[in-house]
């Protein structure tokens, strides 16, 4: 399943030139995620509720363009792996016309109540199945 996230620039993201600070932009993936993972059926709020977390471990960011104020962007996320205990996403950040400004990957595993590694399959087997449908 392929989501596309729509974000609007905010003129405190950006230094005295309008430019988006790179700092930003994980907080822009974040937010793809989150939408993602609803689509997929896997709320937020119930997982973590849970106490179930998707625990970003790693995140590649390349930076192709400049991110402007005011501009409206579009980040498309995409699965890239999946297991009872990991997960793998990637994102393409564009602007209104297509061009390419950024592109990320972030690898996460499931933790527990007890941050410690969780797995989803056998702890919450219907939010596995929603997860595993999201990647066919």
């Amino acid at each position: 399943m392929t989501v596309t996230c729509e974000i609007n620039t905010r003129y405190p993201e950006c230094d005295r030139m309008g430019v988006v600070h790179h700092a930003v932009y994980p907080i822009w993936y974040e937010q793809a995620r989150l939408e993602w993972l609803e689509r997929a059926g896997l709320r937020f709020e119930e997982l973590s509720a849970l106490g179930v977390n998707p625990a970003m471990v790693d995140l590649h960011i390349k930076y192709k363009g400049a991110a402007t104020y005011p501009q409206t962007l579009y980040i498309t996320v995409r699965p890239e792996s999946f297991a009872p205990k990991k997960l793998g996403l990637s994102y393409t950040l564009t602007d209104a016309s297509g061009v390419l400004l950024g592109e990320a990957e972030t690898f996460h595993i499931w933790t527990g109540p007890d941050n410690r590694s969780f797995d989803l399959e056998r702890g919450l087997p219907e939010m596995y199945a929603r997860l595993k449908a999201a990647f066919e």
